[in-house]
């Protein structure tokens, strides 16, 4: 589904969208709340790098392969002023950001191969 190739970046951020997506969800789970902390967390972790990938702006507008949903979604997480407010937006709205993903596919869109 995604064409990502194993680099450093992939190395380090796809791990850290896991962690922090699956503790979010640990939280809602139990029913606890971290205040805001993981969201912080993860604002400064991953916007930093989208800022500093801002220089390639893949389209698959293009492409051949997927669906209608899939180029959604992309859209949604590469566009050039989406690709942060998608993930904040939904990291910071109470349960949706706990049940939601959305570090983790920031991360896979943005470090999917042209």
């Amino acid at each position: 589904m995604f064409n990502i190739k194993f680099t450093p970046e992939a190395f380090f951020m796809l791990p850290a969208a896991l962690f922090l997506d699956f503790c979010g969800l640990g939280l809602v789970l139990f029913g606890l709340d971290d205040l805001g902390v993981l969201d912080l967390t993860g604002i400064f972790i991953f916007f930093p790098w989208l800022l500093i990938r801002g220089k390639r702006l893949p389209s698959l507008a293009g492409r051949k392969s997927g669906g209608k949903i899939k180029k959604f979604f992309a859209k949604l997480f590469k566009n050039k002023y989406l690709r942060f407010l998608t993930p904040l937006i939904g990291e910071t709205t109470p349960w949706i950001g706990g049940v939601g993903f959305f570090w983790t596919a920031s991360v896979l869109f943005n470090l999917e191969e042209e």
